[in-house]
C-alpha cells in the first residue's frame, strides 16, 4: 500500500488545530504539555514521512504519554500510519479501530486512506498468523527431534557409564595388554586392555610388575601379608602360601623382591633364618639343592675355610648357616639369626652390610637392596650396573585408554568401541546414526 504524502504546510495546520483543540476541551490538561505533545507529533508525521520509522515511533510515544487518555482520530491515523509500516500489523490496528469511533467524516480521504489500510491490516495479520503457526510447527518440529536425540545420547551414557573402569591411576600396560590400577580407595589390582578385571583390589596395598609377572601384597609396605601373583602371559594367578607355612613364628613375609623371568620370587620373612624361594611355575618353595659341590669348590678358591654335613661354612671364626638358594647367590645367616653375607656361584662374598638383600640371578645380573634402602642392579661381583631392562615389554595394540572423568576412564578397543568385561558400545556417533 501506497501513503499519500501532504504538504509540509498542511501537517503543521492539522497538527496545530489538534493542539489547539485539545487546550480548549480539556482545561485539566497542562498547556506546556499540550505544546509539548503537539510537537512531538510533528515530528513523529516528519519522520514517518521520510522512513525513520524508529525515531517516528519514539516521538509518538513521548506524545501519547504527555496527552494520557486523550487523543483524536488524527493522532489515531499516525499511530496506524507508523505501526503499519513498522509492520506491528496488531498496534495499528487497534490504532485503526480508535480512528473510525473518532472520525466523524466518512467522506474525507483521511478516512478512504485508513480504511483501504484496515482492508490490507486484515490481510496482513491472517498471513502472519499463518506464518506464526507454520514457525511453531517447525520449532515443535525442531523440539521433538532435539528431545529425542537428547533421549538417545541419555541412553547412550547410561551405557557408557555402565562400562566405566573406576580407577585413580591405571599404569603402564605390558606387552600382553596387562596393566595394574589403583582403586579410589587406593588399593591395587589387575585389568587387561579390554577393560576386564582379572583381580580386584581387594586389600592389596602394594605392588610390582616385572619381567612379565604382576605381584600383589597386602599389607604395610616391607611387611606384606598375603601375596598373590599373575602371569601376565598365561594369566594364571598364585596365590603365595601363607608365611606360617614356612615358618611358623613369621607374620609377613618381609623384603620381597622383583619377579624374574626364571619364574622365582624371592622373600625375606621375619624371624627365619631362611630365605623364601618360591617357583611361580610350580607354585612350590624350591627344595635346598646339594651343596657339597658349592662347598668344595669354594673351600679350594679359599672362599671358605670349612663346612660341613649341616650345611654350615665358616668364613672367618664362626660358622654361617646356609639359608637358601636364590639362583646364582646363595645366603648365609650368623648364628644370632641376622644375613651375614651372600656368596655367587663363583665364590664372590657380598656382605650383608653393603646389600641388605638380594634378588634372585637371572640373565647374569639380580635386583639388590643397599643398606640406604635404595634399589640397584649387582653383577655375581657384586658390581653395580645400569637399570635392567624390564622384560615386560610395551603394548603395541590400537586399543586406547580415555579418561572419561576424575577416577573414571573408557578403554577404546580397535573397533572404536568402549569395552569392559566382554562387553562393547559403538561410539555415540555410531550409535545416533543406527537410530536414525
Amino acid at each position: 500500500m501506497q501513503f499519500i504524502d501532504k504538504p509540509h504546510h498542511t501537517i503543521m495546520k492539522k497538527i496545530l488545530f489538534l493542539v489547539v483543540f485539545l487546550a480548549f476541551s480539556n482545561q485539566t490538561f497542562a498547556q506546556s504539555n499540550t505544546e509539548i505533545a503537539g510537537i512531538y507529533l510533528i515530528k513523529a508525521e516528519e519522520k514517518l514521512n521520510i522512513d525513520m520509522l524508529d525515531q517516528a515511533l519514539g516521538y509518538f510515544d513521548k506524545a501519547q504519554k504527555l496527552l494520557g487518555a486523550e487523543t483524536t482520530a488524527k493522532v489515531e491515523e499516525l499511530g496506524t500510519m507508523i505501526y503499519y509500516k513498522l509492520k506491528d500489523f496488531e498496534k495499528s490496528k487497534t490504532h485503526a479501530k480508535k480512528y473510525f469511533e473518532l472520525e466523524k467524516d466518512k467522506t474525507s480521504e483521511s478516512y478512504s486512506q485508513v480504511l483501504y489500510l484496515y482492508v490490507d491490516l486484515e490481510e496482513q495479520i491472517e498471513l502472519q498468523k499463518e506464518q506464526d503457526r507454520k514457525e511453531r510447527e517447525i520449532a515443535m518440529f525442531a523440539l521433538k527431534k532435539q528431545q529425542r536425540l537428547d533421549s538417545l545420547k541419555n541412553v547412550w551414557q547410561e551405557k557408557a557409564d555402565a562400562l566405566i573402569v573406576s580407577a585413580d591411576t591405571i599404569y603402564k600396560l605390558d606387552k600382553n595388554g596387562v596393566a595394574v590400577f589403583k582403586s579410589p580407595t587406593g588399593n591395587y589390582g589387575v585389568i587387561t586392555v579390554d577393560g576386564k578385571e582379572l583381580i580386584a583390589p581387594g586389600a592389596y596395598a602394594n605392588f610390582s610388575h616385572f619381567d612379565g609377572y604382576i605381584v600383589l601384597m597386602e599389607g604395610v609396605k616391607g611387611q606384606p601379608t598375603s601375596i598373590k601373583v599373575l602371569n601376565t602371559t598365561s594369566l594364571k594367578e598364585i596365590t603365595i602360601p601363607p608365611v606360617a607355612q614356612f615358618n611358623s613364628l613369621s607374620t609377613h613375609y618381609g623384603q620381597v623382591m622383583l619377579p624374574r623371568d626364571n619364574h622365582y620370587l624371592v622373600c625375606y620373612p621375619n624371624n627365619a633364618t631362611k630365605v623364601a624361594v618360591y617357583n611361580l611355575e610350580t607354585n612350590s618353595l624350591l627344595p635346598t639343592p646339594f651343596l657339597e659341590r658349592h662347598f668344595k669348590y669354594w673351600k679350594d678358591k679359599k672362599v671358605i675355610k670349612k663346612f660341613n654335613d649341616d650345611n654350615q661354612i665358616k668364613i672367618e671364626k664362626d660358622y654361617l648357616n646356609f639359608g637358601g638358594d636364590l639362583k646364582g647367590f646363595s645366603v648365609f645367616y650368623t648364628e644370632t639369626g641376622s644375613i651375614y653375607a651372600y656368596i655367587s656361584s663363583g665364590g664372590n662374598i657380598l656382605l650383608a652390610s653393603q646389600y641388605t638383600n638380594i634378588g634372585t640371578f637371572s640373565n647374569g645380573f639380580s635386583e639388590a637392596i643397599k643398606g640406604d634402602g635404595q634399589q640397584v642392579w649387582i653383577n655375581e661381583k657384586g658390581i653395580e650396573t645400569k637399570p635392567l631392562l624390564n622384560k615386560n615389554g610395551d603394548y603395541v595394540g590400537t586399543a586406547i585408554l580415555e579418561k572419561v572423568g576424575p577416577s573414571k576412564y573408557h578403554f577404546i578397543n580397535e573397533a572404536g568401541q568402549i569395552t569392559k568385561d566382554e562387553e562393547t558400545l559403538e561410539s555415540l556417533e555410531k550409535f545416533l546414526k543406527k537410530q536414525q
